[in-house]
């Protein structure tokens, strides 16, 4: 269930946007209104102002640029050829894209709390929170003529390395920094890790930072190797080839991509379900090691030791340690008496396995004949397929023969045990924030979601163009290419509420949730790397366009080697490392830069 607190929150956010929205299409209408003959006189008024040439050096011409008209969209949407009015126009316009992401993120936050997490985390919102740039890139491919084309593609491909190196670099430091807890050592590992909620020693470079689980650390392999579609189109310039090839390339590049987000997807969906097995069989392995234990000891102090020199169970032992627990003597072991030998063991007490769990596994793994009951032969094989199981899993001793004693056994119990917990642990959301006030039913929560996506899928719709169009002025205005005002500027809006959320969750200090965060952030890139960049390649190829962004790909490269090699050999990064990545962002500024103006690889 969801407050309702959330949902003023909501209204707060499209009242905003449509005060916006009503403030562009007067400012539109006053500019229809307006003749072209008035504009030039206003034009040339101002320009016998001293005091306005100065102004103009540094902002631009505010108007109508000589010999030169802007075509506004929709016929309604305001536009400028000026440096200051596309200036603004880029704010109000990149405003707008902001607020449809927070819409959209709104709505698929909403759509987690009433339905199921692997649909809404693996499939919705990683689309949802990709589609403001994916619609940016459409829009940046469609111009009228392919040379339009072919120069307003740079947005996208601004956009794609933007946002990536945005979030790997200053957005996982940012994180880094505000979710920090001290660094203390586990009792079980011996490796330092974060101590939720627990911050005494301020910035300490070393003594403090943060802890992931380990599905995280596998989510930046993922990312590392969605790569792959970039290194495809571009191997027909590692080789010289002719543009022909490279066309050939970036179709089946496109292709990678989209079978990566297939890929993708389908891996966020199956995670829940990987991790249940996870836990499953670590529950298995400690069961069937702790069951040998206590056997093994049981044995000791009544029979004689359970197993032969050579670590193979002594099958007398075993026989009497059956006899002990069939007091009818019949040869079988009902449900009762098996109940009672697990009672006898001690097993039940301390296996943290529910009781009636534990009699069903023993005697779904023992009742060979499904007759209910568990005679002595298929005791005994039984017994000795757990211990060759146990033993076929885990390394042999410096004697070659598996453990003979039950302090050993109770050794494997306690390291199966160890891995369990670490499991759990990753597994268990004991999240203790409450909502407060009224609730809303489940229909209410899906309806006001409903609202929210169609909402910001509109926004966001309405105002791509424009916003590309913007970019291309603004660029033309001042002499900066426009990938590096897309690489830049852009992905400030359309990432905005992704670089939110993912710091007002690592502000709570929790492994849970520090470990949600940098899932976003390597989701986000993987994203990039594959829809993203598949609707990118898609222009390229169908649009006949030329392919010339090897500083573009360098620089992703960069990035994404370097966090993600970080990311994927450890799950603890002191806050040294936050500088790593926040240092790497000017980095790779300063980089795609001399790669395109010194060394010319445009």
């Amino acid at each position: 269930m969801v407050s309702v607190l959330q949902a003023p929150r909501g209204r707060y956010l499209l009242a905003s946007t449509g005060l916006v929205v009503v403030a562009l299409a007067l400012l539109a209408g006053s500019v229809q209104a307006e003749s072209n003959e008035a504009k030039i006189e206003s034009v040339l008024a101002r320009e016998q102002q001293p005091w306005l040439g100065s102004l103009q050096r540094v902002f631009g011409k505010w108007g109508i640029a000589e010999g030169h008209e802007c075509e506004e969209q929709y016929g309604i949407m305001p536009c400028s050829t000026s440096l200051g009015g596309n200036a603004a126009l880029l704010i109000i316009y990149g405003y707008m894209l902001l607020k449809a992401a927070q819409l959209l993120s709104d709505g698929s936050e909403l759509l987690l709390t009433v339905m199921s997490p692997g649909i809404i985390g693996g499939l919705v919102l990683p689309i949802l929170g990709a589609f403001p740039d994916a619609l940016l890139i459409t829009v940046s491919g469609l111009g009228a003529s392919q040379a339009e084309a072919q120069n307003e593609v740079l947005v996208g491909m601004g956009l794609v390395a933007g946002s990536s190196v945005m979030v790997l670099t200053a957005l996982w430091g940012s994180c880094l920094i505000v979710g920090r807890c001290d660094l203390v050592t586990h009792t079980a590992t011996g490796q330092l890790v974060a101590k939720d909620r627990t911050l005494t020693k301020g910035f300490n470079l070393t003594k403090t930072g943060v802890t992931n689980d380990r599905q995280t650390q596998w989510s930046s392999w993922i990312m590392i190797a969605s790569l792959l579609p970039y290194l495809v189109a571009q191997t027909p310039r590692f080789f010289g080839l002719n543009q022909k090839w490279g066309h050939l390339f970036t179709a089946i590049a496109a292709a990678i991509a989209v079978l990566g987000l297939c890929g993708y997807i389908a891996y966020q969906l199956l995670a829940p379900w990987i991790q249940q097995r996870k836990i499953a069989f670590a529950q298995h392995k400690y069961r069937r090691s702790h069951a040998i234990h206590k056997a093994s000891r049981f044995a000791e102090d009544k029979f004689g030791k359970l197993f032969n020199a050579d670590g193979h169970p002594d099958e007398r032992v075993l026989q009497q340690l059956f006899d002990h627990f069939d007091p009818n003597n019949d040869g079988h072991l009902s449900e009762v008496e098996l109940k009672a030998l697990i009672m006898g063991l001690g097993i039940q007490r301390a296996s943290k396995i529910p009781e009636e769990d534990e009699l069903k596994r023993w005697m779904s793994e023992f009742d060979m004949s499904n007759d209910g009951q568990i005679s002595l032969k298929e005791f005994i094989e039984g017994f000795k397929r757990w211990v060759q199981i146990s033993y076929s899993k885990k390394k042999k001793s410096p004697a070659g023969s598996p453990p003979n004693e039950a302090h050993d056994w109770d050794q494997e119990a306690q390291s199966a045990n160890l891995d369990l917990a670490l499991l759990q642990e990753e597994e268990d959301d004991d999240e203790d924030e409450e909502n407060e006030g009224k609730e809303l039913s489940k229909t209410q929560v899906i309806l006001y979601a409903i609202c929210y996506l169609i909402a910001g899928a509109a926004v966001a719709a309405v105002f791509a163009d424009p916003l590309v169009d913007a970019i291309q002025g603004f660029s033309k205005a001042s002499g900066i290419s426009p990938f590096f005002i897309s690489f830049i500027a852009t992905p400030l809006a359309t990432n905005s509420s992704e670089a939110i959320s993912s710091l007002i969750f690592a502000r709570r200090k929790r492994k849970k949730n520090i470990s949600l965060t940098y899932s976003q952030i390597y989701g986000a890139v993987t994203m990039n790397n594959t829809m993203c960049l598949g609707i990118f390649l898609a222009i390229v190829y169908f649009r006949s366009l030329l392919w010339d962004f090897s500083a573009e790909i360098s620089v992703i490269f960069f990035a994404t080697i370097i966090m993600g090699t970080v990311a994927a050999v450890r799950t603890t990064f002191p806050l040294w490392m936050a500088f790593i990545g926040l240092a790497l962002y000017p980095l790779s500024i300063a980089l795609v830069a001399f790669l395109d103006y010194v060394c010319g690889w445009h």
